[in-house]
């Protein structure tokens, strides 16, 4: 992990995001906003309920941030296109969406 962005939850936790040396997009969160030294196993960022759970690959960057309500907007960068996912309040992802002009 060379860079790493970072955002918080409504909830007051801090979540990173990265790209791993397979250039896909990770995040690792806090477990407890109480506590800042317990944190997730890194995981892909992905959508859980698609089929198939599918990671964002060829990343080249990302970029994240928290909106008034609270919901996590993560940017990531591919050497094709770029894509967009939205943190929902019940703690899942919405997964991967183009962004189209």
């Amino acid at each position: 992990m060379e860079d790493y962005v970072i955002a918080i939850n409504s909830d007051g936790r801090v979540e990173a995001f990265y790209i791993d040396e397979n250039s896909t997009v990770m995040h690792v969160w806090q477990l407890k906003s109480s506590n800042k030294t317990v944190w997730s196993q890194p995981r892909p960022l992905f959508d859980p309920s698609s089929n198939p759970n599918s990671a964002l690959t060829n990343a080249t960057r990302v970029s994240a941030a928290t909106g008034r309500d609270g919901q996590i907007q993560v940017v990531a960068y591919t050497r094709e296109n770029k894509y967009f996912t939205c943190y929902q309040e019940s703690g899942t992802w919405n997964g991967w969406f183009e962004i189209t002009q």
